[in-house]
């Protein structure tokens, strides 16, 4: 999707920061801005546009760290926006299996003090929280603790490092179903009350509201949104957006956290930085080369994918306990026949978003017609009017296939990951899903046909690109995270099982595919 061109919504491309607005360097503690908000709001892509115009914000270049946290397994975030190339492998910090605001929360401390205590200089932290990470205890971590407890189990970052901005990203289109949600299934014996409460945790911490995905929302809708938000938190900044796109200034360095604006005290000191030690049989298993043997007792191989479940031995997280939210991770080595992914699985449970975008192709052109002054022509009553129906359809169709995958396959609140296509043989799909949508995209071509992968005399870089290559095919992977409630994981691998090519299919060899099948190429 490209930017966004100013609009009845009050969305906007974003301008470059005014000099007033630079970053300063005088500050003696890193400050840090954490980025929050419920499964797939688009936070991964607000800190997508940040780093890409971050430099803007300095007179110098601005150099910055980020920590990725996601609550399954395998961190996607972190792993696409190396591949972006938008941040260096130092710069970037996986945390993953846990929330950076209880389980991980220690070894969160251990990094940022890491960070500040290095050699490298750096202007800024940027967090990017899980989906159910709770603002509060990770704002906590910054505050100085003066409670008589053992310091050294519980530690504080008050020395080294300031929370300056604590951000929301707020998903517009599925916003007021989520607040609502514990009227949806009142048969099952889901906890579903407190996902509203999470999502009042996550705002009301908040200096910055950013209102994503307006466009999937009507005018009456984005008001009563407004307006839900404005009465849970009156003194954050509101910015509606779509595609997470704003000025950076808004979120980055704005000094406008306050501790005594909220009650931190209750979540000051609660964390504890002790490591889980792995069992004597794992350590003997890793020696050998071979996987843990709890990592095995966890994986279900079908024959042609696996599925790896979370660990029981991992430290309990609140988002596990209180809103009964889990994941697990789908990978296979074998390519999915387009064909069917799209009509078992992507068309028959999901709105694909370039639907929209290719729908709305002809109207665009008729709507952004221009004045002789080259602004745009505001839209006429019975263009809103068309454009809201065409809305009210979409969230209607949505609706269907939710109740139709939630029989079939569980609450997924959140899908990503890589996608390897037979049509699409050499290109990388990235596909991020949240709520009814489905969002395809590609980074471009997989690591092994990349020159730079076969280059005699950079052998660091050679074999981070062949990390984790399987013969024949190198990094080419189906590598997807589910996350949800009451996940029917055993359905979802036999679904997308299904999609993948046959073994006859295999056996046809590239060529073949590329005869039969088609195939696509980007400039690497």
């Amino acid at each position: 999707m490209t930017n966004p061109s100013p609009n009845d919504n009050g969305t906007s491309s974003s301008p470059p920061p005014s000099k007033k607005q630079k970053m300063t360097k005088s500050e003696s503690k890193l400050p840090v801005t954490l980025l929050t908000g419920f499964l797939g709001a688009g936070k991964s892509t607000l800190l997508k546009n940040i780093l890409e115009t971050k430099d803007a914000l300095s007179d110098d270049t601005f150099k910055c760290a980020v920590i990725v946290n996601d609550m399954a397994e395998l961190n996607i975030d972190k792993s696409l926006m190396e591949s972006t190339g938008l941040i260096q492998s130092d710069e970037i910090i996986s945390m993953q299996n846990g929330c950076v605001c209880c389980s991980l929360s220690g070894d969160m401390v251990t990094q940022i003090r890491e960070l500040t205590s290095s050699g490298t200089k750096f202007d800024y932290i940027i967090i990017e929280a899980s989906g159910v990470s709770e603002p509060a205890a990770i704002a906590a971590l910054f505050e100085e603790c003066e409670d008589d407890h053992d310091h050294s189990q519980h530690q504080s970052l008050h020395d080294v490092a300031k929370m300056d901005t604590i951000v929301t990203v707020v998903d517009s289109g599925a916003f007021l179903e989520n607040l609502n949600y514990e009227n949806k299934k009142p048969e099952t014996n889901m906890v579903d009350e407190n996902i509203p409460k999470l999502l009042f945790e996550q705002l009301e911490y908040a200096n910055v509201v950013l209102l994503n995905k307006v466009d999937l929302v009507d005018s009456n809708q984005l008001d009563l949104i407004q307006e839900k938000i404005k009465t849970i938190v009156p003194r954050a900044t509101i910015i509606p957006c779509e595609n997470s796109t704003i000025d950076v200034s808004k979120v980055v360095n704005t000094g406008s956290f306050n501790p005594k604006n909220f009650q931190l005290e209750n979540f000051i000191g609660q964390f504890d930085s002790s490591e889980d030690k792995k069992k004597g049989c794992c350590q003997t298993a890793e020696a050998k080369g071979e996987s843990p043997c709890c990592l095995r007792a966890r994986t279900l191989d079908s024959g042609l994918s696996q599925v790896l479940l979370p660990s029981k031995t991992n430290k309990k997280t609140r988002h596990g306990e209180n809103y009964n939210i889990g994941s697990f991770v789908y990978k296979a080595r074998r390519p999915f026949s387009s064909a069917k992914m799209n009509e078992e699985f992507l068309m028959k449970y999901f709105i694909l978003s370039e639907d929209d975008d290719d729908d709305n192709d002809d109207e665009h052109y008729e709507d952004m017609e221009t004045e002789g002054n080259g602004e745009d022509k505001p839209m006429t009553e019975e263009e809103i009017q068309k454009k809201e129906q065409k809305i009210k359809r979409r969230q209607e169709e949505g609706e269907g296939k939710k109740a139709l995958r939630t029989e079939n396959l569980g609450s997924i609140l959140r899908m990503k990951g890589y996608m390897w296509q037979a049509s699409f043989h050499d290109i990388i799909h990235y596909f991020s899903i949240a709520g009814n949508i489905a969002t395809v995209e590609s980074p471009g071509v997989w690591n092994v046909l990349k020159r730079e992968a076969y280059i005699h005399g950079n052998d660091e870089k050679k074999a981070l690109l062949r990390k984790g290559w399987v013969a024949p095919y190198g990094d080419r992977r189906q590598e997807i995270v589910f996350i949800g409630q009451d996940l029917k994981h055993e359905k979802i691998q036999k679904t997308l099982d299904s999609c993948l090519l046959t073994d006859e299919q295999m056996a046809m060899g590239v060529d073949a595919w590329k005869a039969v099948m088609g195939d696509m190429y980007l400039d690497a």
